[in-house]
């Protein structure tokens, strides 16, 4: 019998991810590197890396925060390229649509693999920012920290008038409009 737990949160993931690869494909190139937040702009940092508040820029921390946290520290954490390209956690380029696309279905493989092994009991070790508490809190929060920022994305792009589409996978979605 499916641990219900894990049942739950499997559907939780592939909801937020749905939401961020809806998010990212409905995003125009016109507004790929505009920052949602005037008072987070994007801007070069003195180590090399960006910061900013641009769609492309959100979705970058939500994926990489996701696929960081699944690791839990308890092993090493490489994220795939071109995620790699980074100077200390901070994007060193803009990252394309077709790339950050990618990183959901890379994201969603790790989901897979992290839940198919999950021990919710373990305490997440010292080396992670939330050391001390246990993995299982950590990892059933992270779809809504996903969730989260596509919303961002969406609410964004419908401020400026861009029309959203239903998320893959729900009535009235089609592939050849994405």
């Amino acid at each position: 019998m499916p641990d219900a737990f894990v049942t739950s949160l499997t559907g939780n993931f592939e909801s937020s991810l749905r939401m961020m690869e809806a998010a990212l494909r409905d995003v125009p190139d016109a507004l790929w590197e505009t920052d949602l937040w005037p008072d987070a702009p994007t801007v070069p940092r003195a180590d090399g890396g960006f910061n900013s508040s641009a769609p492309w820029f959100i979705a970058y921390h939500a994926l990489t925060v996701l696929d960081y946290d699944l690791s839990g520290d308890f092993e090493p954490w490489r994220p795939p390229k071109p995620f790699d390209e980074n100077v200390w956690s901070w994007p060193a380029r803009v990252f394309t649509q077709r790339e950050l696309l990618g990183y959901v279905d890379y994201c969603r493989g790790r989901v897979a693999t992290t839940l198919a092994a999950f021990a919710p009991e373990r305490m997440l070790p010292a080396s992670h920012r939330a050391g001390g508490s246990s993995y299982g809190t950590l990892v059933g929060g992270l779809p809504v920290h996903t969730t989260e920022h596509a919303a961002q994305i969406r609410q964004f792009l419908t401020g400026q008038g861009v029309r959203v589409r239903p998320l893959p996978g729900d009535h009235g979605y089609r592939d050849d409009e994405a």
